[in-house]
């Protein structure tokens, strides 16, 4: 068998392939390109679904591919078996209505045991159970035999789809027998079992249904081949490594986790697990910085901060104190850029390292806080003398503090007390729940019907960049969509053999306009009201205005003065990237951006807020290049010419082997398909209006240009002019004028409150003097006014001083609201507790509060109950001190 490194198992595979006419494509991001069904790339054939199920011809009927790939349906597998990761290499090649079932499984048969010299007799291949055709082939066409080829059900030879929706079909998988020695033992043990004997490592799907998400199947227009192989199992099975944790790719960062905490607690099963999951998890959190996802509290970013939160916390069973993943960041680095599609990971390793450390240091935090709210709920329940502790907390601890259940589980021990387990497996299952359904986003395009071809020939010829209308265009294919409301037009999607529309992308809106029959063909007139891509087909979604769609010719027209106002927000978008890039550092990075007629926003990685200081400086920098009118061109390049150049690679841009440059001379140069303007001096001018955090370190920017911007302009002018007319003072002295108004206001208000105050003190205190006189232990129940809530707290206070062996219950509407106070002296606490008397007199208006037992402050939304609120509080005092002499309230 050859014993060979990953790197060179890559190539192996790519040159395998190419020699038999697939062309190396290159990879696609983690985070998918168009398609809003899946959070990240799962699989090889995810950037190809489109291939198999368009009416159209594919660009390529062959493709040969090494795709980096997310995957979270095992995640709780990762570091207990052999081979499970949420972060792979798929090695994969593919047919788009080109070869099928017999080439596929010939050629992974000879890659197998010739190029990789396999022994063929440790071989066992699967297929799905109805798939004759595919069990023939191996048994008789490959030689080897019934008994050597297993027919498994639709669980595990059943592909797909990805996403709940698009290309699936049955499959057959390859597994290496690890040998008897390895798994359960069993005599009947075989492909399929549960146990590690038998090692999965390549799927050969043979897509041939389309999913629809209601579950409906219908045949692929391409039917073909998506294979996948898992290069960490082949690794580790052609190295003899005994998991993929072993191998030459990810042993030396589970080496450099172990180095760094106790060789002893790193050596057990705990620690082993551990160093394993941190192992995997940092090249999946590597690789999504790196590409400029972010941790966010929802969608993609939310399970960012879980994979991170999860590997820091398993930091402790290696022996590792404080933070430590950053320190990782260089060693995956090195393992993981040696391949030459992830060299970009080393200009963004101290950007990634920072972002992790920052992270990680705020999770510190949050564990401290976890730690905080398990000792509440467990003095809580030795105080009530209870052994269970909730389930629903123990979740809490690990859903919000990322505390692993057997952390929590163990702390409880100690204490004595045992978790309530079904609880929490409940509140787990319902997050799991929510999981998978959160893991299908919606798509603001909905399911059209059928395509039908109109005519024969190319189809989605972009003459868009410099042709804003063109004649004679023709009608490939169409599809009619869903009807809406009473008195909507029908809507319809096509596709066009030349197109001057602009596709939504890059963060560029899809462009809008007309298309109309030309003279001499049946009247149609189409409203086009968005334009998008589909895998290679440019897709314009129109509104039948008149007439009935026919396959042409038409006049295909871009709405200008929309398309000229998106060019300049696209051009002034560059301007700001370089601008911000020049004014904050090179470590900022594009996290999101739109473009389109009426505003461009940019999104950006950046640790802090921009000071007025920062706006006006990158404001004014962009308005100077605008000035200088510099002109904008574009290049088309190879990405490695383009890179050498210093152009900026975008993630959520997908790149061919030819790219596209956009430069604006001397200051910017980005890899950009989209439409610009020909001089900077076209912008007209570039305002910002406004700069703000969207995710912890993530800002974004949003500003206008052109018209709009000289607008906005005037409408502060006009402002301007509107207070200066109100104060009395010149503009220049606008500022000095309303710092006067502040600081006369700030007096009046602290005079008014110094005087509301000693108008309650003195209140509360003849309440005092008469509930001395009125009972024994004696009792305060008012209605008083208060500017705030402190106010009202002190003034209780004067009543737990000044009654020791009584209480009060003061209430105040402050800012719509109705706060009620409750304090107890010293002498009655015993009888009577602050916090739970308010809870309970606040209980019949749905209010909820708490505190100590001398000092408790609660709220009700319904201030209308003040009366009520303060006669059952009366009454539970009372017979609270019924042991003593009857209590009377002072109040009114």
């Amino acid at each position: 068998m050859r014993t060979t490194g990953s790197n060179e198992l890559r190539q192996l595979f790519i040159d395998f392939f190419k020699e038999r006419g697939h062309p190396h494509l290159p990879q696609a991001p983690l985070v998918p390109l168009d398609d809003p069904t899946l959070l990240f790339t799962s699989a090889g054939m995810v950037p190809f679904k489109p291939y198999y199920s368009s009416p159209l011809p594919p660009p390529t009927r062959r493709a040969v591919t090494v795709q980096r790939c997310l995957r979270l349906t095992d995640i709780e597998n990762v570091g207990i078996t052999v081979r499970h990761a949420t972060f792979f290499e798929m090695l994969g090649n593919f047919s788009f209505g080109d070869y099928f079932k017999r080439e596929a499984i010939e050629w992974a048969w000879e890659f197998a045991t010739k190029v990789l010299e396999m022994p063929a007799d440790r071989l066992w291949p699967s297929v799905f159970r109805e798939d004759d055709e595919a069990f023939d082939l191996w048994a008789k066409h490959i030689g080897l035999g019934a008994k050597r080829v297993v027919r498994l059900g639709e669980k595990d030879n059943f592909w797909g789809p990805a996403g709940g929706s698009g290309p699936c079909g049955p499959c057959s998988e390859i597994y290496w027998d690890q040998g008897p020695g390895v798994g359960c033992g069993r005599a009947e043990c075989a492909p399929g079992c549960d146990c590690e004997r038998f090692l999965e490592f390549w799927n050969l799907v043979f897509p041939q249904f389309d999913q629809a998400p209601t579950g409906e199947r219908k045949p692929l227009a391409n039917r073909g081949i998506d294979t996948g192989m898992g290069l960490e199992r082949l690794a580790m099975i052609l190295q003899g490594v005994p998991s993929v944790f072993d191998n030459d790719l990810l042993a030396p960062i589970g080496d450099a986790v172990r180095r760094m905490g106790s060789a002893k607690e790193a050596a057990g099963d705990r620690g082993r697990h551990a160093s394993r999951v941190i192992t995997d998890h940092m090249r999946a959190l590597v690789f999504t910085f790196a590409e400029g996802l972010l941790p966010s509290n929802e969608g993609r970013g939310y399970v960012v901060r879980r994979l991170l939160r999860r590997a820091a916390r398993l930091g402790r069973y290696v022996g590792i104190q404080g933070t430590f993943l950053s320190r990782l960041v260089p060693v995956v680095v090195k393992q993981m850029a040696a391949y030459e599609e992830y060299a970009f990971l080393e200009r963004e390793e101290p950007a990634v390292a920072a972002a992790i450390l920052e992270e990680e240091t705020r999770f510190a935090e949050t564990l401290e806080q976890g730690v905080a709210r398990f000792e509440e709920t467990a003095a809580a329940l030795e105080k009530r003398k209870e052994k269970s502790f909730p389930g629903a907390v123990a979740f809490q601890l690990y859903d919000t503090f990322g505390f692993p259940i057997d952390l929590t589980i163990e702390m409880a021990g100690e204490r004595g007390l045992t978790v309530d387990m079904p609880a929490y497996e409940g509140a787990m299952e319902e997050q799991r729940d929510r999981a998978r359904k959160s893991a299908r986003f919606g798509s603001r395009r909905d399911e059209g019907g059928a395509w039908r071809s109109l005519s024969e020939g190319p189809h989605s010829e972009f003459r868009g960049y410099d042709e804003w209308a063109l004649d004679g265009v023709s009608i490939r294919a169409m599809r009619d969509l869903p009807a809406g409301g009473a008195g909507a037009p029908r809507e319809i999607e096509l596709t066009l053999d030349r197109t001057p529309f602009y596709a939504e992308g890059g963060g560029q809106v899809g462009d809008t306009g007309w298309i109309t029959s030309m003279q001499g063909a049946a009247k149609a007139r189409l409203r086009v009201v968005d334009t998008y891509r589909e895998g290679d087909s440019i897709v314009h979604r129109a509104e039948i205005v008149e007439g009935t769609p026919h396959a042409g010719p038409y006049r295909a027209e871009v709405h200008a003065e929309k398309r000229a106002a998106t060019q300049r927000n696209h051009t002034a978008t560059h301007l700001l990237h370089a601008a911000l890039r020049g004014r904050l550092g090179t470590h900022l990075k594009q996290a999101g951006s739109l473009v389109a007629p009426d505003r461009l926003r940019f999104d950006f990685s950046h640790g802090k807020a921009l000071g007025p200081e920062d706006l006006h400086a990158i404001e004014g920098e962009v308005n100077s290049k605008i000035l200088a009118d510099l002109p904008v061109r574009t290049e088309i390049t190879s990405l490695k010419e383009a890179q050498e150049k210093g152009a900026m690679a975008l993630f959520g841009e997908k790149y061919g082997e030819r790219v596209r440059q956009v430069i604006v001379e001397d200051y910017s140069r980005e890899l950009c398909g989209g439409c610009h303007v020909r001089r900077t001096g076209e912008i007209g001018y570039m305002r910002i209006e406004s700069e703000a955090a969207i995710a912890a370190g993530t800002r974004r920017v949003e500003a206008l240009t052109g018209a709009l911007a000289y607008k906005r302009a005037e409408e502060d002018r006009a402002l301007l002019r509107e207070l200066a007319a109100r104060l009395g003072a010149p503009r220049e002295q606008l500022a000095g004028r309303v710092q006067a108004l502040q600081e006369e206001a700030r007096r009046l208000h602290e005079r008014q409150t110094k005087q509301s105050k000693e108008q309650l003190t003195e209140r509360v205190l003849e309440l005092i003097r008469k509930a001395k006189t009125k009972g024994d232990p004696p009792l305060v129940s008012a209605s008083v006014e208060a500017a705030s809530v402190e106010e009202l707290r002190d003034a209780s206070d004067l009543i737990r001083k000044g009654l020791p062996n009584g209480g009060g219950l003061l209430a105040a509407v402050i800012d719509g609201k109705l706060s009620v106070a409750a304090s107890v002296g010293p002498e009655a606490v015993d009888r009577l507790a602050a916090d739970a008397w308010v809870r309970d007199a606040v209980s019949i208006a749905g209010g909820k509060g708490g505190g100590k037992k001398e000092m408790a402050v609660a709220g009700a939304k319904d201030a209308s109950r003040l009366r009520e609120i303060l006669e059952r509080g009366v009454a539970f005092a009372e017979e609270r001190l019924k042991g003593s002499k009857t209590a009377r309230s002072a109040g009114a």
